[in-house]
């Protein structure tokens, strides 16, 4: 079966997809449609300019007598916004700069987020774990260790460092909810000989300085896999989450301390997603009518393949949580432009086959044949600086840099193979052969 005849089907089931994807799951707060497509839940996702969310306002100190420097800065906020990331959110700013008297900040701005707690003790924490021998002592959950650390009260196992990052992975047995990791092989003979010596005791670890968990100590753990179960239910979700990431991305080379947390509300807000809807509603109105009164019949079929190009880019970005912030707003914008630009090419080339004396089946062939060269050397160009933009950009960047790329390759599909397919079956008509439907004379 060749392409020619599979093409529009693949069209259509696209364009059906897009459709339900497109759709809205609740109408009137009843729930019509599944909310999961393919594993993934299906909303439209809006960065801290649309929606707003919570900014937390970081100081940054030493750990030590030595003055902080710039690589450590950095080191630390890109610990954290990975940290953040790993909680779901799509496109936190992470951001330092300089407060009043040099004092150096790291700003976390988490858009669409209600949980100011989870997010504070996040992004607050330097990650400091300590596996504890408590040394007959009953330690609960929240309790200040360091003091009894500094005294030798109760005793340091080994640290976080001892953890073997890549192994750190979510883990559930019997329903309840844990963390699961491999130690070092020197942490590994130490956590082995405290573990048989205390079965059925507590084994507390620390977190900062904090008590965070004092799971009991079933087994002995000899050179296996280590699971710190935390509990069920929500808030056990959470705080498995916190501490997975923790562990997963280490500790952080300073230390922080909180200045200030603050709701942030919308930059930008409902006002602006009127007035963008106008003005694009207004935009693709207008580029529509040019191509529909320019070129006739094409422009029509023009105005189907970016209509469908609008579909279904709608659609991936629900379908794989695209933040839509005011740059990815703009991009996607640039992307429709470019799709506009390509149906250009390629009618201008087929009236030129035209003219050239062919009949109107041929030209439509060179008229796509010729113009795809072009075509496809301006969005390699632009795929290749939007991945580079993707690789080296801050979230803002990467956010602009995803949706441009997404654009130019749904736009390539719409303006070359929907234009194209649609022409072909219209073509075969006879009313589709009239010329004067073309606008372009011999």
């Amino acid at each position: 079966m060749t392409w020619r005849r599979i093409a529009p089907w693949v069209i259509l089931v696209t364009l059906l997809l897009a459709i339900f994807i497109d759709l809205p799951r609740k109408t009137l707060g009843l729930t019509w449609l599944p909310s999961n497509v393919l594993g993934r839940e299906l909303k439209t996702v809006l960065g801290l300019d649309l929606q707003g969310g919570i900014r937390v306002t970081l100081a940054v100190d030493p750990q030590s007598d030595e003055p902080v420097t710039d690589e450590q800065v950095e080191t630390a906020r890109n610990i954290i916004e990975r940290r953040v990331g790993g909680i779901g959110v799509s496109e936190p700013q992470v951001r330092t700069e300089v407060g009043s008297g040099g004092q150096r900040r790291i700003v976390v701005e988490v858009p669409g987020v209600s949980n100011e707690d989870q997010v504070r003790s996040l992004v607050g924490s330097t990650g400091q774990l300590q596996f504890i021998d408590p040394r007959g002592q009953q330690l609960v959950t929240d309790q200040n260790v360091r003091d009894l650390i500094a005294s030798e009260t109760i005793g340091v196992l080994f640290d976080g460092g001892e953890i073997d990052p890549p192994s750190v992975q979510p883990n559930s047995q019997n329903n309840e909810l844990g963390v699961e990791f491999t130690l070092s092989s020197a942490a590994s003979e130490l956590w082995c000989d405290f573990t048989t010596a205390n079965v059925g005791q507590p084994g507390p670890i620390s977190l900062d300085g904090l008590v965070i968990t004092t799971p009991t100590i079933r087994s002995a753990i000899c050179g296996g896999t280590t699971i710190i179960t935390v509990g069920t239910g929500q808030a056990a979700e959470v705080e498995r989450t916190n501490l997975y990431n923790t562990l997963r991305f280490g500790a952080l080379p300073v230390s922080l301390s909180e200045q200030g947390v603050e709701s942030v509300a919308p930059t930008l807000g409902a006002d602006f997603l009127n007035q963008a809807l106008v003005a694009g509603g207004l935009g693709l109105v207008l580029v529509l009518g040019f191509m529909i009164a320019y070129y006739r019949l094409p422009g029509v079929l023009a105005a189907g393949a970016l209509i469908f190009y609008s579909l279904v880019s709608y659609a991936v970005f629900r379908l794989i949580g695209v933040t839509l912030t005011l740059a990815g707003v703009a991009a996607f914008i640039l992307s429709i432009g470019m799709a506009v630009d390509a149906n250009i090419l390629i009618f201008e080339r087929m009236k030129e086959e035209i003219r050239l004396g062919k009949t109107l089946g041929p030209a439509i062939e060179a008229g796509f044949n010729r113009a795809w060269s072009s075509i496809l050397d301006s969005n390699v160009s632009s795929i290749l600086i939007a991945s580079w933009l993707f690789w080296l950009g801050t979230t803002v960047v990467r956010g602009f840099a995803l949706v441009l790329i997404i654009g130019v390759l749904i736009s390539m599909f719409s303006a070359v193979t929907v234009t194209r397919t649609v022409l072909r079956m219209v073509v075969r008509t006879g009313w589709g052969r009239r010329l004067e439907l073309y606008h372009v004379e011999r």
